[in-house]
């Protein structure tokens, strides 16, 4: 690590941030923002789908399905803290060679229940049967004359969690309604299975993880991957010998030293662009502080219960309101709840960005409401 420490002000590191997140130059294509972003958090498919549109150049709805169950260059897994991600497919190697040590919920239940061997078992003829079958859902399980309670059916996993944790699996759309998923051989026959050594697979993701959501602190790498510190905290002083210190506001953070010309770039084109970033957006889950993006007296306006996440409308790198969208028969409606009166450049904005939502969904736009 260095001895000395850079000084940048945080209009610096906000815009370095969305330039590396792909919101001031966009990405070639949405596997690239996927990768670059260290994966998209994904248990609502669509808000993954705009976190995508966003940082990728004529992105639509129609050519996301496509990447997600035509082509499989995207695929849809459990990733960091427990939660449904999207990564490039060509990664699933490395993500699960990093979680894979990740006791699911269910997992850990049954390890203090003292029926963990039980549990496995059940888990490995569970993959058994989507090894003869390749797609199954859970109306599949229920029928298959497993040893089966609720819990091993949740709607938050279940089963399925520990067979996409353990590399048999991964999420393949829905029929009928149901959630359905996809035997890892059957769904990308040319994947070539090579997981890295699991503290290999750490550092490169906290390296990646560094470059993207920089400059950062061991408690923002810990709140971002979720699982428990001291693992953690030990890849963290493995990498910390290539890693540079800069001071913002007083805090110490930490860069890659080939990132710090950019990070000293002068803030003068973060106010260009205004951005609609929806719900669960990955800058929103970067750090575990959020005033640099959301000011504290609105913290609660975007974090919500439950864990619930609203889309923000940020200007100059910082959120002046949340906004959400309903699908009608018709079309879209999009509402937005200022956090205040928005300048007429936000406004002319969302007006413009507004109509390209609706048109990423392959949709009129028929109403923008301002509560």
């Amino acid at each position: 690590m260095t001895t000395h420490s850079y000084t940048v002000s945080l209009d610096q590191v906000r815009r370095y941030r969305l330039l590396r997140s792909g919101l001031i130059v966009p990405f070639a294509t949405a596997e690239d923002a996927a990768a670059a972003l260290v994966g998209v958090q994904a248990q609502i498919l669509p808000a993954a789908g705009l976190a995508l549109w966003n940082r990728t150049a004529g992105f639509t709805h129609t050519r996301y399905e496509e990447l997600l169950f035509t082509d499989r260059t995207l695929v849809k897994l459990w990733g960091q803290r427990n939660t449904l991600h999207l990564y490039p497919s060509a990664e699933w190697p490395l993500v699960y060679a990093a979680l894979a040590a990740n006791q699911t919920w269910w997992g850990r239940t049954a390890e203090r229940e003292d029926r963990l061997d039980a549990h496995d078992a059940l888990v490995e003829q569970t993959a058994a049967l989507l090894g003869e079958r390749k797609i199954i859902g859970r109306n599949d399980l229920r029928r298959a004359g497993l040893d089966l309670n609720d819990e091993h059916l949740s709607p938050w996993g279940g089963l399925f969690a520990d067979l996409v944790r353990r590399g048999y699996a991964c999420h393949a759309g829905r029929a009928e309604n149901e959630g359905r998923f996809a035997a890892r051989e059957y769904w990308l026959p040319d994947l070539v299975w090579n997981p890295p050594d699991p503290d290999a697979a750490n550092l490169s993701l906290l390296r990646r993880f560094v470059h993207t959501y920089g400059p950062v602190t061991v408690n923002d790498f810990m709140y971002w991957r979720g699982g428990y510190a001291e693992p953690a905290r030990r890849w963290w002083g493995a990498l910390q010998g290539e890693l540079a210190a800069v001071a913002v506001e007083g805090v110490e953070r930490f860069m890659l030293p080939a990132d710090l010309d950019d990070l000293a770039h002068p803030p003068q084109d973060l106010g260009e662009a205004v951005h609609m970033l929806y719900r669960f957006e990955p800058l929103l889950l970067g750090h575990k502080e959020k005033g640099w993006i959301v000011a504290p007296e609105y913290h609660k306006r975007v974090f919500r219960i439950a864990g619930h996440i609203e889309g923000i409308v940020l200007d100059r790198g910082v959120a002046v309101a949340t906004w959400r969208y309903e699908r009608k028969a018709r079309g879209l409606i999009i509402a937005v709840e200022p956090f205040a009166p928005l300048p007429a450049h936000v406004t002319a904005a969302i007006e413009r960005q507004a109509v390209e939502i609706a048109s990423f969904f392959d949709a009129p736009l028929l109403e923008i409401s301002r509560r």
